[in-house]
C-alpha cells in the first residue's frame, strides 16, 4: 500500500487505529478512506435525507447523497484540473483525487433529516451536554461511529487517515462556549482527536483562536460543496417554477444590482425557456472549474505540502458564484415551499428528541414500537447518553423521523 506520490508522507497516511490490510493490498491509503465512507451506513442514509427540498415532494429532487458525489465530482474535476495545468504540481507530486473524494463523499454525514434547520435545533437542545453541529458529527462518525462499537470517544472508528480527518475539518474551534455569534465548532470530547490530526500543538493554538487552519484538500471539498450546491438548489428550484423572471429581475435590481450582465442574461434566459436549464449549469461548472487555481501559502502553518498552498478563484467566477448564492438564499430558501416542510422538520426532531431524552432517564415508558438507541442500557454516564441521544436522532432518515413520530402521537 505504497503511495508514490511524494506530495504526501507516511505521516500524512498515518491512520488512527490500527488498519488490518491483506499483504496484497491494491489501494493506496486515501482510495480505502474512500471506500470505507461509501460502505457505510450513515452515507446510505444519506439517500433519505433532505438537501432543500423534503424528500417525497418530487423524484427528481436533490436528496443529502446525489448532493455529497455531485459534490465529489465536482471535486474530482478540480483536483484533475489542477494537477495539469499548475507548474508547482508534477506526476509524482500532485494532490490525491480519491483524498478530496472521501472528504466530499463525508462532508455531509453528520447533518440531521428533514432540511437544515434541525441542525440549530438541535444544537440548542444539546445546549448542556456539548451542543450538536453538522461538522462536529461528521468526524465523530468517521472516528467513533462507523465500524465502531460506540462506546468509545476515543474509539478508531473506521480507522481513517489523518489527511482524510485533516479534509473534512472546515471548523477546529473546540468546545461550543468558546465560539461567538453561532461560529462552528467541535465537541469537548473531539480535542483528543484533533491534537492527533495536528501533532502540533502551535496548529491547535491557531485553531483555537479562530485562525482558519485547513489543508488544500480541505479547500477543494469546502469550494466544491459551494458550487454543487448553489447549481443544483437552483436548478431544482426552476424546475419546481419556484422562480419567474419578473421576481429574479426585481432581486438584481433591489437587493444586488453589482450582478454581472453576463449571470443576469443568462439565467433570464433560462427561466423564460429560451435555453435548457442543464446546459446552462454545465457551463458554469466547467468555467467555474477552470478558474480555479492554488498559490504558495504566504507563511505554512506547518512544513508539509497539504499545508503550503491555498486555493484561488477567479473574481469574476467567484462574483458569479455569489450572486447565485444570495438568489438562492433570498428566493428559494426563504420561500414557504422550503420554509414549511422544513419547520415542520424540526418540530418532528425535536419531539423525538425529547422523548427519548425523557425515556432515557426514566420520566416516562417506553412507547411500542419506538425502538432506543443501541446499546444506550450500558453503564454510561448523563452526558454520554444525551450524546447517543443525538446520534440516533439525527442519523434518522427524513422517512424514518417522520414515521416513529406518527407513533409518538398515535
Amino acid at each position: 500500500m505504497i503511495l508514490k506520490n511524494t506530495f504526501y508522507t507516511d505521516w500524512d497516511c498515518e491512520s488512527i487505529g490500527e488498519r488490518h490490510l491483506p499483504e496484497n493490498e491494491y489501494r493506496n491509503a486515501f482510495e480505502i478512506d474512500r471506500d470505507r465512507i461509501i460502505h457505510s451506513t450513515a452515507f446510505r442514509r444519506l439517500q433519505g435525507k433532505t438537501q432543500v427540498y423534503v424528500t417525497g415532494q418530487s423524484d427528481q429532487y436533490r436528496t443529502r447523497l446525489t448532493h455529497s458525489i455531485e459534490v465529489a465530482q465536482i471535486g474530482r474535476s478540480v483536483v484533475n484540473y489542477l494537477n495539469r495545468s499548475s507548474e508547482m504540481l508534477t506526476v509524482d507530486y500532485e494532490i490525491d483525487s480519491a483524498l478530496v473524494e472521501a472528504a466530499c463523499l463525508a462532508h455531509d454525514l453528520g447533518n440531521p433529516p428533514i432540511g437544515h434547520k434541525g441542525e440549530s435545533r438541535l444544537n440548542e437542545l444539546m445546549d448542556n451536554w456539548g451542543g450538536f453541529e453538522g461538522n462536529a458529527q461528521s468526524l465523530r462518525i468517521l472516528t467513533d461511529i462507523v465500524r465502531g462499537d460506540r462506546r468509545s470517544y476515543t474509539n478508531a472508528g473506521m480507522q481513517a487517515t489523518r489527511a482524510c480527518l485533516d479534509s473534512i475539518l472546515k471548523y477546529k474551534i473546540v468546545g461550543k462556549e468558546n465560539t461567538q455569534n453561532g461560529a462552528k465548532f467541535l465537541y469537548p470530547e473531539q480535542q483528543e482527536i484533533l491534537s492527533w490530526v495536528h501533532h502540533d500543538q502551535r496548529l491547535d493554538k491557531l485553531a483555537q483562536s479562530g485562525t482558519q487552519v485547513r489543508p488544500i484538500e480541505c479547500a477543494i471539498m469546502d469550494l466544491s460543496d459551494d458550487i454543487a450546491y448553489t447549481t443544483s438548489d437552483l436548478f431544482d428550484g426552476v424546475k419546481q417554477s419556484l422562480l419567474t423572471p419578473e421576481q429574479v429581475e426585481q432581486f438584481w435590481n433591489s437587493q444586488y444590482p453589482e450582478v454581472s450582465k453576463k449571470i443576469r442574461s443568462e439565467v433570464d434566459q433560462v427561466l423564460r425557456n429560451q435555453f435548457p436549464m442543464s446546459r446552462f449549469i454545465a457551463g458554469l461548472i466547467g468555467r467555474w472549474i477552470y478558474s480555479i487555481s492554488i498559490e504558495l501559502a504566504n507563511e505554512p502553518f506547518i512544513a508539509i505540502p497539504r499545508y503550503k498552498y491555498v486555493l484561488k478563484m477567479a473574481e469574476e467566477s467567484h462574483s458569479e458564484l455569489m450572486a447565485l448564492r444570495a438568489l438562492n438564499y433570498n428566493l428559494i430558501y426563504n420561500s414557504d415551499y422550503v420554509k414549511i416542510p422544513e419547520s415542520k422538520g424540526v418540530e418532528i426532531l425535536e419531539e423525538l428528541f425529547l422523548y427519548y431524552r425523557d425515556v432515557v432517564f426514566e420520566k416516562r415508558g417506553v412507547l411500542e414500537p419506538l425502538p432506543l438507541p443501541t446499546g444506550i442500557s450500558g453503564d454510561f454516564d448523563e452526558n454520554q447518553k444525551m450524546r447517543m441521544i443525538c446520534d440516533f436522532v439525527a442519523g434518522m432518515t427524513d422517512n424514518h423521523a417522520i414515521r416513529l413520530h406518527s407513533y409518538l402521537k398515535s
